[in-house]
């Protein structure tokens, strides 16, 4: 991911979340040693991110999302695989909180090595959030 991106990734951001991170906390991302963020360009345009947070022995994943018109065409799937193969990935706990109601993700979640271990109520505005993980 470039700097020239990130206006792409904010509005794919804003299109997909209600609280959206904004542009300096993407600009910011792309240089804080902890944080990696990875897209998939295609057609000239950001189509899929994810963000993560890595630090030594443990990772979480902070956001991943996609442009609607491009969704259940396995971008976010690629995206997922790219970074898990990563070596310094392999080997460490990961987590994530997901809606309970995004069965899709949770489906590709599930695919991908990862079981819920909590559910965290109300943890939305409007649902609750199933904690995640991918064990070692």
């Amino acid at each position: 991911m470039k700097k020239e991106h990130i206006e792409q990734v904010e509005q794919l951001e804003k299109l997909c979340f209600p609280c959206p991170w904004s542009k300096e906390q993407f600009e910011t991302a792309l240089t804080d040693s902890y944080t990696e963020l990875y897209g998939i360009l295609y057609q000239d345009k950001i189509v899929s991110y994810l963000l993560c947070s890595v630090i030594i022995d443990y990772a979480e994943i902070l956001n991943i999302a996609t442009l609607p018109e491009y969704r259940k065409k396995g971008f976010a799937e690629e995206l997922l695989k790219y970074w898990l193969n990563f070596d310094h990935i392999k080997n460490i706990k990961i987590i994530l909180e997901v809606r309970a109601k995004n069965i899709p993700a949770q489906n590709l979640y599930k695919k991908l090595g990862f079981h819920q271990i909590h559910i965290r109520k109300n943890y939305y505005q409007d649902d609750d959030a199933f904690v995640m993980e991918r064990s070692v």
